[in-house]
């Protein structure tokens, strides 16, 4: 009888995730959205970028010793964005290639900086903003080993730099596109020797930068860790050891501010630290993982920002030994999934908790062997995809389990020892899971899709089949 409810409760996902905004059913997205992967599919250890399922190569043709570093697709799925040594060997540069036009990219980034006559620089990092107009990316483009944040406008290959000027010791090492793509914030050690803090620059107004913590300021030594703008653009929320420990603030992206405190100012534990933070897609509130109640016990907590620092704890209590190890807000903003052994010591399980009220376990019960490994969360807030060893000790597989049903399916064909699924994610339209095993051969890892409709059988990705040494190393969907 449970096995029948799943089954219905996954005809449901699959039908509903193909409605479009107004209900009409109409604009019916593809069943796993446009897929590019990364592979040595033609030259063993020369990593490229090929489409699915067609295995069509969209970078040019690299020689053997180059390779594709890192790559993103575009918010339209109409192009790929990447950083690999193309031109030269082991200088790392900003390429863009349609999809529609396999084989010729364009350079997306100036000349880099030079040692003597050789060019030295490289780009390190990027994003594509959320308008689609335009790539922010990390680079040490004017001086060698100072990395600098630069902008290349998509249209017109305009290239500007974001920061004010900088000297040798000085650097940006993490930014982020604020979701209206009017600007960005990064994180650098541009005013202090020895704290890095966050600032914020306007594409309109490049070099002209708001420094946001000033109330009272970093001082050396003090640093902000993982940060985020607030999904409004408004604010930016942060860790950062200030005083002493770890704790977690809001603060105005307009610059010049004070901090709020969003974990509790005196927490039962005076070691107390926060290690991570995820804002709701609504905007209103913070949840985020400290040891805020036991020295080193790990547990989740939500903060209403409007009610900052009262906060409430999410997992059932933990007792020393027990932590929340990941999480995952969902998409709705109605709640949050998490993995913890918070029923059995070291045996890590999935639950969610209900901001509204109400803790479950959303695998079924484990005997004591299984642990979930980590988990994607439906793009619909319906369920979550997880992978464990729940069938085979050892053998990581990846199941579905809708909200409300005491049942997991395991949507992978049954692998055996020695065979795992790697890297995974859920479609656009929360239809499919994409993911990456060595599923067919142990030792060649390859890409593969299976339907939510028929849970069991997958279909590969890339083409054509991979040889022993070859591997599908990453991939992206959208």
């Amino acid at each position: 009888m449970k096995r029948s409810l799943f089954l219905i409760a996954v005809t449901f996902i699959f039908l509903t995730s193909c409605v479009d905004d107004n209900g009409s059913g109409g604009n019916v997205a593809p069943a796993s959205g446009t897929v590019v992967y990364l592979a040595d599919q033609d030259i063993v250890g020369v990593f490229e970028l090929f489409l699915a399922t067609s295995g069509t190569k969209l970078n040019p043709p690299l020689p053997a010793g180059r390779t594709v570093q890192s790559f993103a697709l575009t918010p339209d799925a109409t192009a790929v964005v990447y950083i690999a040594d193309q031109d030269q060997n082991d200088v790392f540069e900003l390429y863009r290639v349609n999809l529609a036009s396999p084989g010729s990219s364009t350079k997306l980034n100036s000349p880099l900086a030079l040692c003597g006559l050789a060019v030295c620089g490289d780009v390190t990092a990027f994003a594509i903003t959320p308008d689609n107009s335009a790539v922010v990316y990390i680079a040490d483009q004017t001086a060698d080993d100072v990395f600098e944040l630069f902008r290349t406008v998509l249209t017109s290959l305009a290239n500007s730099k974001l920061n004010p000027n900088f000297s040798a010791g000085q650097n940006v090492d993490a930014f982020a596109v604020l979701p209206n793509s009017t600007g960005v914030i990064y994180r650098a050690n541009q005013n202090t020797p020895g704290a890095k803090e966050l600032y914020r620059v306007l594409f309109g107004t490049p070099q002209i930068t708001d420094r946001l913590i000033t109330s009272p300021p970093l001082l050396t030594g003090q640093n902000v860790g993982k940060f985020t703008p607030t999904p409004d653009s408004a604010n930016v929320v942060y860790i950062a050891n200030r005083p002493v420990a770890m704790n977690l603030f809001i603060v105005s992206a307009g610059g010049n501010g004070a901090s709020t405190q969003l974990n509790s100012v005196s927490p039962p534990n005076a070691n107390a630290n926060v290690t991570d933070f995820a804002v709701t897609p609504d905007g209103l509130s913070v949840v985020f993982r400290a040891d805020q109640d036991i020295d080193q016990v790990f547990e989740l907590y939500r903060t209403v920002i409007a009610l900052a620092p009262a906060n409430t704890k999410l997992n059932s209590p933990l007792v020393f030994g027990m932590n929340v190890t990941s999480f995952g807000v969902i998409p709705d903003s109605s709640g949050v999934i998490y993995v913890a052994d918070q029923s059995t010591v070291d045996v890590f399980e999935l639950f969610r908790t209900v901001f509204s009220g109400g803790n479950s376990q959303v695998n079924p019960p484990f005997l004591g062997t299984e642990d979930v490994v980590d988990f994607v969360l439906l793009p619909n807030s319906t369920g979550v995809v997880y992978k464990a060893d729940q069938n085979t000790d050892g053998v990581n597989e990846i199941y579905l389990a809708v909200f409300g049903f005491p049942a997991s399916t395991r949507l992978n064909p049954a692998l055996s020892i020695g065979q795992n699924v790697a890297t995974y994610t859920v479609s656009p339209d929360s239809a499919s899971a994409i993911y990456l095993a060595n599923q067919d051969n142990p030792a060649v890892t390859e890409l593969y899709r299976a339907m939510f409709s028929s849970p069991g059988v997958s279909a590969k990705l890339n083409a054509p089949p991979l040889g022993a040494g070859k591997n599908v190393t990453n991939f992206a969907v959208r």
